[in-house]
């Protein structure tokens, strides 16, 4: 007699275990549960990868921006002006003929656009533009995509028509970042964009604290270069073509350039122009130079770039190196032109000074560091002349500098060009720089919380314009 079919797994003859369809069922609902998992987890690393490349394209608009702020009044116009697109995820969407609605939804706020050449721009139009409309391919990382530039003429309701006729008072800078679509994404993705008011203080009386006074300047813009100081006159910044040796800036401008430890040199200049941008289209034009590529501070591999500036030898900020070897590399001087004879009342720092700069460790390291900054006023006097430096006070503390360390985990940047802000409040403001004198920065690192060989800075590279921003109510001449 044969006996019935069971579909159980198990020994033979017990009635226990799964069958076929149990077993079926339970690795389904493993399988589901699997792709549900495995869902949630790409879901969160897209989620993930988006935010970076939007903070990516944040980062760069404002790069933009400030880039953009820092140019002359002459220079702020557009080269030619942008094409009109058919896509409303293209910020070239909102341009029709000569104008750009700067409200993006719902689209609105026309105003005509800032450039060079007559109809085209309406009347709007003046000569001297360097601002290239693009769009203009970047990348950082695996993130890329364009930037679009306009520059808008606006209309200032708080200036009197008798003080501001028309609707050409100030300008607007409207930056938009498009990022290009990943290759496992699909779609065209849209782009942000950030907005800010360019105020030329002779045209406009935004700045004006005192309803009918002449405009008013609140800040001066002064950029690191890497050239030294003229002994006289107006400095002309020089082209930088490759690698060289670290500046000595421990002397005076008439010390002229000079390099290692025998003879001090003439510190490098704090310029009032931005760094010239030769080929706006271009992001790798122009390169990144090695501004000390003295043997001491090459490190292995050989990737630093901008200056190197080792930690004095002496724990806390020094304002003058301590260290016995190399001490030209221990701090880094800039300094401005003499003070124009016709200030009068002498260049007044009514408040804060910020310093903006980019840096990083070298070759990705990972240590603290703290920067040591000193502000300073330098009187000149004698054939050859000797420099008399006052140093700024900082309110908070009483001491002659300000210390600047990341926070949170107190790391330096690495394997990146991190942009910085940092507030210095001085004492006893405003402070005079009296017509003659120079207003100076300088640098150097705390060896007690630096535990690196040196620590690598940026500057006077269109795409990393270290400046400081000097709250006043003296205009400077130039831009």
């Amino acid at each position: 007699m044969s006996m019935p079919f069971t579909n159980r797994i198990g020994p033979p003859g017990e009635e226990s275990g799964l069958t076929i369809i149990e077993v079926i069922v339970a690795a389904l609902v493993l399988a589901l549960g699997a792709m549900a998992t495995f869902g949630v987890l790409a879901s969160a690393t897209k989620n993930t990868q988006r935010a970076k490349a939007t903070q990516v394209a944040l980062d760069r608009a404002q790069q933009e921006i400030e880039t953009m702020r820092s140019l002359s009044n002459k220079a702020l116009a557009l080269t030619t002006a942008p094409e009109h697109s058919t896509s409303p995820l293209n910020p070239n969407y909102r341009v029709s003929g000569n104008e750009f609605a700067t409200v993006r939804t719902p689209e609105g706020g026309k105003g005509v656009m800032v450039g060079n050449g007559g109809s085209l721009y309406g009347g709007g139009f003046v000569s001297g533009g360097t601002v290239t409309p693009g769009p203009v391919s970047f990348s950082s990382g695996d993130v890329s995509g364009k930037v679009y530039r306009y520059v808008v003429w606006r209309d200032d309701t708080n200036c009197p028509a008798a003080t501001c006729p028309g609707l050409q008072d100030y300008k607007q800078i409207v930056v938009a970042v498009k990022l290009d679509t990943p290759g496992n994404q699909s779609g065209e993705r849209g782009y942000v964009e950030l907005t800010s008011d360019f105020i030329d203080p002779t045209d406009s009386a935004l700045n004006d604290p005192i309803p009918g006074a002449s405009g008013v300047v609140t800040a001066q813009q002064l950029f690191l270069s890497d050239t030294p100081c003229a002994a006289g006159g107006t400095t002309e910044r020089q082209p930088i073509t490759g690698d060289h040796l670290l500046h000595n800036t421990l002397g005076t401008c008439a010390s002229g350039l000079q390099t290692g430890s025998e003879k001090v040199g003439a510190p490098d200049a704090l310029l009032r122009g931005s760094p010239p941008d030769p080929d706006p289209v271009d992001a790798s034009n122009p390169s990144l130079y090695d501004y000390s590529n003295d043997v001491y501070l090459e490190p292995t591999p050989n990737t630093d770039k901008g200056v190197q500036i080792r930690p004095d030898d002496s724990s806390g900020c020094n304002s003058k190196p301590t260290g016995k070897t190399s001490p030209e590399s221990q701090i880094h001087r800039w300094v401005t032109d003499p003070m124009s004879a016709t200030l009068s009342e002498g260049f007044k720092i009514t408040s804060n000074v910020t310093l903006e700069f980019y840096s990083q460790t070298l070759n990705g390291a990972n240590h603290t560091a703290t920067l040591c900054v000193f502000l300073f006023k330098r009187h000149e006097t004698g054939s050859p002349p000797v420099a008399t430096d006052t140093w700024l006070t900082n309110k908070s503390t009483g001491l002659g500098y300000w210390t600047f360390a990341p926070g949170g985990t107190g790391f330096w940047w690495k394997n990146e060009w991190h942009r910085e802000r940092f507030t210095m409040a001085v004492s006893g403001a405003p402070y005079t720089i009296p017509a003659g004198d120079r207003l100076g920065v300088a640098l150097s690192f705390d060896r007690a919380t630096t535990p690196a060989d040196a620590v690598q800075i940026m500057y006077d590279h269109p795409i990393y314009p270290t400046r400081i921003e000097v709250e006043t109510n003296t205009p400077l001449d130039g831009g």
